[in-house]
């Protein structure tokens, strides 16, 4: 974690510097502190900062490039953060956002599973792991 927290205060000095005309200072400043400070909290533990962190910028991600997996990353790191802090209103949208997403992602039907069961839902907590199943088993 130290080595992350010297990154972040080198990247939080650079975006005090004035910079004109310099859009990397920006996405930095909108996404790039945020999800390095996210990363570092989830990795403390503090999963309901990951969801301060994340929440709000989570349909911005894309603005600071990346892969779709690096970006899928975060979305994930976001989701799990919710289900760890019991940030279930937030879970609930992130799954939902997920599934509607893509339908046919067994990942996105385990968390609608694991989120069943920390509402303590187990007939849909059975039923979203049966569609991840059928998804897995499908040709």
């Amino acid at each position: 974690v130290g080595d992350a927290e010297k990154l972040i205060a080198s990247r939080e000095a650079y975006v005090l510097e004035p910079r004109r005309g310099v859009t990397n200072r920006d996405m930095t400043l909108r996404v790039g502190l945020p999800v390095c400070r996210a990363i570092v909290a989830f990795g403390r533990g503090d999963y309901a900062s990951v969801v301060d962190l994340l929440y709000p910028i989570r349909h911005r991600v894309n603005e600071f490039g990346g892969s779709h997996a690096q970006r899928d990353a975060v979305q994930k790191t976001l989701l799990e953060a919710a289900l760890r802090a019991g940030a279930r209103d937030v879970a609930r949208v992130l799954v939902s956002e997920r599934i509607n997403v893509r339908p046919c992602s067994p990942y996105n039907w385990l968390k609608q599973a694991a989120l069943a069961d920390v509402l303590g839902d187990r007939a849909a907590a059975a039923a979203a792991r049966l569609r991840a199943g059928e998804l897995v088993r499908a040709p």
